[in-house]
């Protein structure tokens, strides 16, 4: 996003201002139902088909004639969102295809005008408050029908058209149905800034409608959450965050096979990596043209409804954030000091946790409250008198509450797990998202120490390629690329700082590793690294505001040396009450 003026800025700052109170419902909410329905649904091939199929214009426009929903569908979704324990929901109001749902004033390709002949959004909005459910509006800003719609990049009169046709529709939904508390953009195609969307003027006159009101951040605006779409991936620091989801593979209705659906034990995999990261999963269901649901969504859905009326303690409310758990029979949340194990492979009568340090206080089985015996030996946990089934008969997920008496952490001594790459805890505000993206060179010949390679450039010429991180979370595995060889391998980034100042770079590594900023030696660690000396794997940065170049020679030390995880922290002696900024790549 652009610097923003000192009028923007001001609004970025009074939003922030009420963030916390108007965010604390939807935080306790964590699952919510997402809509896509149009005049895509009768086609059946996807809800972009009319650009994925090249369909022309006015051939399209006839589906609006030939839409005709049944009556009261959408107190199916909402009775159906209810019982699945969702909170709220959002739909559809405009997808990328123009369409209108509602009775609009700004086009006559709408719902009421045309095929339906009824106000979709209205029928929507009293089923969902008949359910007690909240209340959410997407809207596509990129639109393939309006005739400047694509043009709006290239020509001033059609972009000042096209944004007043966009604040129209959403001054509409802002105003003609009462409280909404939710507005979702998506797709800010072809614009390529927020002032060229005039976005801070169609965000504030929402705010304005609707004082409650939470705005996502795919206006080119960052506002109250992020909306990471089909995988799951925490914002930094105490960002609210929300992961979208398909059911089936596509957001429109499509004849997906029942086995590519995903399972209500997915679903409740999914609740869990959102609940322990501090997210929202809102899930979609594509309903069929004439409104139904499709079955298979309607049967997973009842599933994990089930689930949730027995643990839905450990999903709702205020919920802390915690580090992923390495075990093969499941993982865990944590809730006022408490952290849940979720057991998607139920053990038998003992469950065995390793590496594990803390000390553990009690355990039960949640939510019946029947105590456990349980014994520490080392770094290995058992906890024992465990049922010989899972007590949970409809998804095979049982709950056990672990409380600790010191804050459990986990570190390995070998493999390439999280815990073992960086054996502290960097979680928090203080500390940055994992660089999960990394420019890395092919495979060069050691001609000694890690320590005394040289420094080289991401303009020399090494083979870059780019790697994304896989699992566990932000590390990059350089073994998935070059197998068990021997050798240096570079890897390299340029970051952005947004001010001057000193961050702490906190790299993981299980080879010998040197690190370059600028050309100028900040970090160098020999051989494999030893877990229980964390120290030796972090370095504070000065850095000037502006762009850094920061690269790492990697000792793949004969199949020892298996990548590397990095972040940015805050210096303890810097944490102040502002909210941090890190570093960014670019």
């Amino acid at each position: 996003m652009p610097v923003p003026t000192p009028i923007e800025q001001a609004y970025l700052d009074s939003v922030e201002q009420t963030r916390v109170r108007r965010l604390q419902w939807w935080n306790d909410a964590r699952f919510g139902m997402f809509i896509h329905w149009g005049l895509y649904s009768q086609l059946g091939r996807n809800e972009w088909v009319m650009n994925l199929e090249r369909i022309p214009v006015k051939e399209y426009e006839k589906l609006a004639d030939t839409w005709h929903p049944k009556p009261r569908c959408m107190r199916e979704w909402a009775a159906l969102a209810k019982k699945a324990g969702m909170k709220y929901m959002v739909l559809t109001t405009k997808h990328h295809e123009g369409f209108c749902l509602w009775d609009t004033q700004m086009t006559d390709y709408n719902a009421v005008r045309r095929g339906p002949r009824r106000d979709l959004v209205q029928e929507y909005v009293d089923a969902a408050r008949e359910a007690g459910l909240k209340v959410g509006f997407y809207y596509s800003l990129m639109d393939w029908h309006h005739p400047d719609g694509i043009i709006c990049a290239k020509d001033e009169a059609a972009r000042r058209r096209f944004a007043a046709y966009t604040q129209g529709c959403v001054r509409e939904l802002m105003s003609n149905y009462g409280k909404i508390d939710i507005l979702w953009y998506d797709v800010s195609w072809p614009l390529t800034s927020p002032q060229a969307w005039d976005s801070f003027t169609l965000n504030a006159m929402a705010r304005e409608l609707q004082p409650h009101i939470l705005i996502n951040d795919r206006a080119q605006i960052p506002e109250d959450f992020g909306t990471p779409e089909e995988h799951i991936k925490p914002a930094s620091g105490d960002r609210a965050w929300e992961a979208c989801m398909t059911f089936n593979g596509s957001w429109g209705w499509q004849q997906t096979p029942p086995e590519d659906w995903l399972s209500s034990r997915k679903v409740i995999d999914m609740l869990r990596t959102c609940t322990a990261n501090g997210g929202n999963l809102l899930l979609n269901i594509g309903p069929y043209p004439d409104g139904t649901v499709p079955r298979e969504a309607t049967e997973r859905l009842t599933a994990v409804g089930k689930w949730l009326k027995t643990y839905g303690g450990v999903v709702y409310g205020k919920i802390d954030r915690v580090a992923s758990l390495v075990s093969a029979m499941g993982n865990w949340t944590g809730k006022d000091k408490t952290y849940y194990y979720w057991c998607s492979r139920w053990p038998g009568r003992e469950l065995a946790i390793g590496a594990l340090s803390g000390k553990l206080a009690s355990a039960r089985l949640y939510p019946d409250g029947k105590k456990l015996t349980f014994s520490q030996t080392g770094d290995r946990l058992v906890v024992k008198g465990l049922p010989e089934k899972c007590p949970d008969k409809t998804n095979g997920v049982g709950v056990i509450a672990l409380k600790f008496k010191t804050p459990p952490h986990q570190m390995f001594n070998m493999g390439p797990v999280a815990p073992d790459i960086v054996p502290v805890d960097l979680s928090g505000k203080w500390f940055s998202p994992s660089v999960d993206s990394w420019k890395v060179s092919g495979l060069q010949p050691k001609t000694g120490d890690v320590t005394k390679a040289g420094c080289v450039k991401l303009s020399a010429k090494l083979d870059w390629k780019t790697v994304r991180a896989g699992q566990p979370e932000g590390f990059i595995s350089v073994h998935d690329l070059y197998g068990e060889k021997d050798g240096l391998v570079y890897l390299g980034n340029v970051f952005a700082a947004p001010r001057a100042g000193v961050w702490t770079f906190y790299l993981g590594h299980d080879g010998g590793a040197r690190v370059f900023v600028d050309g100028k030696t900040v970090l160098a660690v020999p051989g494999r690294l030893n877990p229980a000396t964390p120290g030796r794997s972090k370095v504070d940065l000065k850095l000037s505001k502006g762009k850094h170049e920061i690269v790492i020679a990697f000792d793949t030390a004969d199949g020892l040396g298996w990548g590397i995880f990095a972040c940015f922290g805050i210096p303890k002696s810097q944490r102040g009450k502002d909210k941090p900024a890190f570093p960014e790549a670019v």
